[in-house]
């Protein structure tokens, strides 16, 4: 992997190596934090890093905004069950996008996409989903970018959500009129 520096002191960003066969050269180090080499090919590309409690925004690999954010009340880790209130890390897909009364517009991501099913399934035969009555809680989903109607929460950096990623009214309404649908979201520790 290679080390792509993003400027914040423990928000490097890991870009993965081409495979070793056949040779190709590995992805440069980059100095500049509003560069991503590896994702020229997408028109738009949304990172969310959730150390850095940032979304930023790309368009051919330049970063065009950055938006403070919160996330799900459960803390740290990867979602692994409806309820758990973790914001899932992995790479989505915004799906659809509507305007939404209490949260100024929803972007739904393509959670659960097939990883998050096989953590899921792999998670319940260990034993690490709880059941639920006689059967075991769902996967979930309904996980999406939004705005807030709690302003004095984002703005204290206070996590809030079930497992979505809020950012400020204002910024989510910015996003909807940026992004297309079928945009990729990087959902990153």
């Amino acid at each position: 992997m290679a080390l792509l520096g993003l400027g914040v002191p423990g928000c490097e960003l890991f870009a993965p190596t081409p495979p070793p066969a056949p040779p190709a050269p590995a992805i440069p180090a980059v100095d500049d934090d509003a560069l991503l080499p590896w994702a020229t090919d997408e028109a738009w590309f949304v990172v969310v890093r959730k150390g850095c409690r940032t979304l930023d925004v790309y368009f051919h690999g330049e970063r065009t905004a950055s938006y403070p954010a919160v996330f799900g009340l459960g803390g740290s880790g990867a979602k692994l069950y409806e309820g758990d209130l973790r914001t899932p890390l992995g790479l989505y897909r915004i799906v659809d996008m509507r305007p939404h009364k209490r949260w100024g517009y929803f972007l739904l991501l393509d959670y659960p996409n097939t990883a998050d099913l096989q953590h899921y399934w792999e998670a319940m035969e260990k034993g690490r989903v709880p059941r639920v009555g006689d059967s075991y809680a769902r996967v979930g989903g309904r996980v999406g970018i939004h705005g807030t109607d709690k302003p004095e929460k984002n703005r204290a950096n206070e996590d809030w959500t079930f497992g979505c990623i809020s950012i400020a009214t204002e910024d989510v309404a910015q996003l909807a009129r940026t992004v297309p649908v079928g945009t990729p979201v990087l959902i990153m520790e």
